[in-house]
């Protein structure tokens, strides 16, 4: 895609052109406020940022600083202040895709301990195409578990999270002598809200962290449906869904 902005337009990107997408993002803003990076022009490195936003599209989106105040950082931010229409590159990690835009214009809020950015909310913006259903984050305050055997026994693992095509889980030391990409988990079974559900999974990667992405193979027509709907409830949940119904695909299927 080209640009005749002064950043690099990374390939595998579609622009955002529907409503349902862009409500999406603001829920995700206002309630989980993802990290993300800020690029500004004429400079060679990103600045890592956590952003949110307003009760409302029109309030904008906000930026805090998200790694140490250094002098570096210090002299864009000032810059940045002197001169609020310099261009920046915006990344934002979601659940359902990773959002980009260009914005031209930044303000600062300045609170008590740091200086706040303030963007508008874009008309339209750029998604990557990782993923077509969103994910479900887990924590230990919200766990579900996956169960599966080797030749060592076997073992329970948490999930990090998990959407209707595959999930993350986290690995312990060793694991990754017997979670190796492309390999299948034996009698895998997913513990989530007091369900069992028998599942098969390929190990898709390894990723920094301790953590491995695994693929939906085979499912039973109700564990799916159930699934589904699971997703559904809990992304209402966690994002503050108001009623009309919103579902865990992003995308058509012959999109």
């Amino acid at each position: 895609m080209k640009s005749n902005y002064p950043f690099p337009i990374p390939e595998g990107v579609a622009e955002v052109t529907d409503d349902y997408q862009k409500t999406l993002a603001h829920y995700e803003l206002l309630h989980l406020k993802p990290k993300g990076t800020i690029l500004f022009a004429k400079e060679t490195r990103d600045i890592s940022f956590q952003f949110f936003a307003g009760e409302a599209r029109a309030d904008g989106i906000f930026a805090r600083l998200d790694e140490p105040m250094t002098p570096q950082v210090r002299r864009i931010l000032d810059y940045i202040e002197k001169y609020p229409r310099t261009e920046s590159f915006i990344t934002m990690i979601l659940l359902q895709f990773k959002m980009i835009y260009i914005a031209n214009k930044i303000g600062f809020i300045h609170g008590a301990k740091q200086r706040t950015l303030h963007f508008a909310f874009p008309s339209r913006f750029l998604k990557t195409h990782r993923r077509k259903f969103i994910r479900i984050p887990f924590n230990d305050s919200f766990p579900a578990e996956l169960q599966f055997q080797t030749d060592s026994g076997t073992h329970l693992r948490k999930l990090r999270d998990f959407s209707r095509e595959g999930m993350r889980i986290k690995l312990e030391e060793g694991d990754q002598k017997f979670i190796v990409p492309g390999s299948r988990l034996r009698h895998a079974t997913l513990k989530m809200l007091g369900r069992e559900v028998p599942i098969g999974l390929t190990v898709i990667a390894v990723y920094p962290g301790n953590q491995a992405g695994l693929r939906i193979l085979a499912i039973s027509e109700e564990d799916r449906a159930w699934m589904k709907d699971v997703i559904r409830v809990l992304m209402k949940q966690i994002l503050n869904l108001q009623d009309p119904p919103f579902d865990d695909q992003i995308e058509p299927d012959d999109a």
